[in-house]
C-alpha cells in the first residue's frame, strides 16, 4: 500500500479560515448594528441613551446668563481704558466725636430782697412797746394790740392742748397811698423768763386778718394763745408784716 505523506500546511491554512470567518461576522455585526441604530423611528438602546445623557452638557449648575447680568462689581469694565487714571476711592468719614454732655442746670439766685432771700436771713426785732400800745411797723403802717384777756382756750386742731389762754385784739393801720397785703403777716408769743414760745389755740372767738389793707383803712385780728396763769407776768407779742419789714414787738404783763 502507497502511504501519503503527510501536508504540513493543511493545519495553518485551516487556522487562516477560521480568523476570516470570524472577522467577516464581526464586521456583519457590526454593520446590522450600525444599520439598527441608524433606522427612522428606531429608538436608541439603554446604553446608547446613557452614553447621550453623559455627553449632554449639563444644566444643573450656574447659569451662564445670570452670571453674565450680575457681574462683579469689583472687576472692571473689559472696555475701560487701561490707560486711564483709577477712580478715586471716597475717603472714610471721620470718627464724629462724643456729644459734650449738657451743662447742668444754672441754679436761680432769688433777687434782692425777695421773700425767698429775706425767709433765709434773720430778721431784726424793732424795740419793745408796751403789751397794750402802739408799734410802727414801718413807714405809714402801724400796729396796736388791745384788749387782751384772760381766757380758757379751746383746743380743735392737730396739735393743740386746750387750757388757760391769752386773747387779744391788734388792728393794723395803713396810712400810705397803696394797699397793704396782711397774707403773709404772722403773729407770734413768747412767755415767761426763758421766752417759751406759745402755741396758738383755736377759740374762743378767734378772727383772721383780712387779706388786704386799703390805703387810710385799718384791719382787725383777733387771736388766742395758751399761756400758763403763772407765767403771764413777762408775755411777749410779735407782729411780722412780711419778711422784709422789721418786726414789730409788745412786751408787759398780761391778765391773769
Amino acid at each position: 500500500m502507497e502511504t501519503i505523506p503527510d501536508n504540513p500546511a493543511g493545519p495553518l491554512a485551516g487556522r487562516r479560515r477560521l480568523i476570516i470567518v470570524a472577522v467577516v461576522l464581526a464586521l456583519l455585526l457590526i454593520a446590522g448594528t450600525v444599520w439598527a441604530t441608524t433606522r427612522p423611528g428606531v429608538s436608541p438602546t439603554a446604553a446608547q441613551a446613557t452614553e447621550a445623557a453623559s455627553a449632554a452638557p449639563d444644566t444643573s449648575g450656574p447659569d451662564p446668563s445670570a452670571a453674565a447680568a450680575d457681574p462683579d462689581p469689583s472687576a472692571a469694565p473689559a472696555s475701560a481704558d487701561p490707560s486711564a487714571p483709577p477712580a478715586p476711592v471716597p475717603a472714610a468719614e471721620p470718627p464724629q466725636a462724643a456729644p459734650a454732655p449738657e451743662a447742668a442746670p444754672a441754679v436761680e439766685t432769688p433777687p434782692a430782697g425777695s421773700d425767698e432771700e429775706l425767709a433765709a436771713v434773720e430778721q431784726p426785732v424793732a424795740p419793745a412797746v408796751p403789751l397794750v400800745g402802739t408799734a410802727v411797723v414801718k413807714t405809714g403802717v402801724s400796729a396796736a394790740i388791745t384788749d387782751v384777756e384772760a381766757v380758757n382756750g379751746e383746743a380743735t386742731g392737730i396739735g393743740e392742748v386746750a387750757g388757760p389762754a391769752l386773747r387779744f385784739k391788734i388792728t393794723v393801720k395803713n396810712d400810705t397811698a397803696a394797699e397793704i397785703s396782711l397774707d403773709p403777716a404772722v403773729i407770734n408769743v413768747s412767755y415767761g423768763a426763758d421766752n417759751s414760745p406759745a402755741s396758738s389755740l383755736s377759740g374762743p372767738g378767734p378772727e383772721p386778718f383780712p387779706a388786704t389793707v386799703a390805703p387810710g383803712a385799718s384791719a382787725t385780728g383777733i387771736f388766742v394763745f395758751g399761756v400758763p396763769k403763772d407765767s403771764r407776768g413777762s408775755v411777749k407779742i410779735f407782729f411780722n408784716l412780711d419778711a422784709g419789714t422789721p418786726i414789730a414787738a409788745f412786751e408787759g404783763q398780761a391778765p391773769a
